[in-house]
């Protein structure tokens, strides 16, 4: 893995999760498969969006982001996120941040 920036937010099997340590970032992948370790996506502070292994890869939409930030909001007990639209990769990081 070549990815050692952070804070990133990591996209896997249609999950999201916020990761600030390197440490955080082991754990969250401990437990995904090959297949889903070779498919995950990183987004790094700067707006890019890197494979695990540094490999440039597609930018998620904003309605396909804004469909996963509402996901895990909902699931860490959120009410409202209807309301959450994203238009900028920062609302990511700050909404997700707030799910630690």
């Amino acid at each position: 893995m070549t990815i050692n920036s952070y804070p990133l937010v990591l996209i896997f099997d249609q999950s999201i999760e916020y990761i600030d340590s390197e440490e955080e970032m082991q754990e969250s992948l401990f437990y995904l498969s090959e297949n889903q370790i070779k498919t995950a996506t990183c987004i790094l502070l700067d707006g890019t969006f890197k494979a695990l292994d540094g490999a440039q890869k597609t930018p998620y939409s904003y309605d396909d982001l804004t469909l996963l930030v509402q996901q895990k909001l909902v699931s860490e007990g959120q009410c409202c996120t209807a309301k959450i639209q994203i238009t900028n990769i920062e609302q990511v990081f700050s909404l997700m941040e707030a799910t630690l």
